[in-house]
């Protein structure tokens, strides 16, 4: 740019047109605490904005309430709405299907969420099986963790190699996860 031309654009006195960013905003429906905790916390990044929202413990399985909660969110508000629940090990390709058929994007974990928290810290490939399994390994991984402390900065140092070692899971598997999706649309500002 000449100067001469830089001068002219500095006193221009006219008012600029308006502009206003795009704001992306996700809803986050969670199964549990831990999830919950893990993104609320990443909200603090200055790229994220998310509302996350933890279903309440139901008679009926918590994954399809999840869903549930999901599908019936006011869509109009968000950018994009996310179910992110535990298959526990079961069968959940029904359960994705209708989320996507409801325009809501599924992230399950298998066998728990707490399978995505160990990818942050190693490649981790043999069966975790459940839950309880996951939490010994993570404890072991990461000494003083507890699921009610679950805390995005404890994490973040491998938030980079947890999406690869998710993408490389095949789908369904025990471990394997979709979070690494969500966490993808989220950081691609």
């Amino acid at each position: 740019m000449s100067k001469r031309r830089k001068r002219e654009k500095e006193t221009d006195l006219r008012r600029r047109r308006p502009h206003r960013e795009e704001q992306r905003v996700y809803l986050v429906v969670c199964e549990g605490e831990t999830e919950k905790r893990y993104f609320d916390t990443m909200k603090r990044h200055p790229d994220v904005r998310l509302h996350t929202v933890h279903v309440r413990k139901s008679k009926h399985p918590q994954s399809e309430i999840v869903v549930r909660s999901a599908s019936q969110a006011a869509r109009d508000e968000y950018t994009e709405v996310w179910a992110v629940f535990d298959t526990d090990g079961q069968d959940v390709t029904g359960l994705v299907r209708a989320a996507e058929r409801d325009g809501v994007e599924a992230a399950p974990s298998t066998p728990t969420f707490e399978s995505w928290l160990i990818l942050h810290l190693v490649d981790h490939r043999a069966a975790i099986e459940s839950g309880a399994k996951a939490e010994k390994i993570l404890t072991r991984l990461l000494p003083g963790w507890d699921k009610g402390g679950t805390h995005f900065k404890d994490f973040a140092h491998g938030l980079k190699d947890a999406c690869e070692r998710a993408a490389r899971l095949p789908e369904g598997a025990d471990p394997s996860t979709g979070v690494h999706r969500l966490v993808h649309v989220i950081l691609r500002d």
